[in-house]
């Protein structure tokens, strides 16, 4: 008796047993749409609750700073949008002053209240400037690292923000950035955010000053337009 076997069959004789192509394959049953769906709703439930890698984590950090920014030039055209309506005002206030004959007729008429709202106006229109100075100057705000001990895996090395970058020559920051891992990067990067929010944070209350302060100088500018009118009518 002759035996031969082969890939998929087995030769007895002169009879050739053959198998089908499958057959050979170990087959498994197939699953059922439930278990698929159990096991991508688990798979789901571990993906959101699992932390973020050093990739993740330093993309993320990235949105977070162009957000920050993206914020900084928002507080910075609000600042410039007050400070033309400020112009407005104080070019209302610049032309009614220069009218000779109107301040002859207002002050002869209220000279002790028309005083006292250009002399209100004017300290008024001075400190709410220095707000917009505020607003717009660019600030320093480094966090303070003290509680942060420098021996930790993932210390910050300052390869990014600009004042740690030139306390080094070009040669040991090139090392520097040989030798950082992608923990003390992302730490830095988170380092930088935190300045950034609190930038943004002193800018947004020099703004609410400076818009409060805008309605205060409104107010006045519409009592002072007002005497003037009145003085007007009567003379």
């Amino acid at each position: 008796m002759c035996r031969n076997g082969g890939k998929n069959g087995v030769t007895i004789g002169a009879v050739d047993l053959t198998f089908p192509p499958d057959a050979a394959k170990d087959s498994t049953p197939p699953e059922d749409s439930s278990s698929k769906a159990r096991k991508k709703e688990l798979k789901r439930l571990l993906e959101g609750s699992r932390p973020l890698d050093w990739s993740e984590r330093y993309r993320a950090l990235n949105d977070a700073m162009d957000e920050a920014y993206d914020l900084i030039d928002i507080n910075n055209r609000e600042a410039r949008f007050a400070l033309v309506l400020m112009g407005a005002l104080n070019a209302a206030v610049l032309v009614v002053s220069t009218r000779t004959d109107l301040l002859q007729g207002v002050f002869g008429e209220f000279p002790i209240a028309v005083g006292g709202l250009l002399g209100l106006y004017a300290v008024t229109a001075v400190y709410f400037f220095l707000q917009a100075i505020e607003a717009l100057r660019p600030g320093r705000f480094k966090p303070r690292l003290g509680n942060w001990s420098k021996d930790a895996d993932d210390y910050p090395m300052g390869v990014r923000y600009f004042e740690d970058v030139i306390q080094r020559d070009v040669v040991g920051y090139w090392r520097a950035w040989n030798e950082v891992q992608t923990g003390q990067l992302n730490a830095e990067i988170a380092i930088q955010v935190h300045s950034l929010c609190l930038k943004n944070n002193a800018t947004r209350d020099a703004l609410r000053r400076l818009f409060a302060g805008l309605r205060v100088m409104t107010v006045l500018v519409a009592g002072l337009l007002t005497l003037f009118v009145y003085a007007t009518l009567n003379n």
